[in-house]
């Protein structure tokens, strides 16, 4: 009989955690509706129905352009380093089959023997 009691118990305290921790913060706040002309520079807010709308455009300040264009050509260099040195390492002497435009000649088999 306590086991059916502790039982309950945790199944009582799993379902008050469940509503504390699992709870998701519960419905967003609307935003009151414009009561006067809106501004010009609303046209490129995003109002996804949240307190506080987005802009339609991302601003990535974080990256400058200078970093960003370092970062593509070391890229490129990159790829162009890998090229160049698959070119100069000769890859069709490592080959182990032969080319197409090689003929290899087979001599016919006698018929006597």
């Amino acid at each position: 009989m306590k086991s059916i009691v502790a039982i309950s118990r945790s199944a009582r305290q799993a379902r008050n955690a469940i509503a504390v921790r699992g709870g998701g913060g519960g419905p967003l706040a609307r935003p009151e509706p414009p009561s006067q002309p809106l501004a010009e520079q609303d046209e490129m807010t995003w109002d996804d129905g949240t307190t506080v709308p987005e802009p339609c455009l991302d601003d990535y300040t974080q990256v400058t352009r200078r970093y960003a264009l370092t970062w593509l050509a070391g890229g490129l260099l990159s790829f162009a380093a890998l090229g160049a040195l698959t070119t100069a390492s000769h890859p069709e002497s490592r080959r182990p089959f032969v080319k197409e435009k090689q003929l290899v000649y087979v001599p016919k088999e006698s018929p006597g023997l």
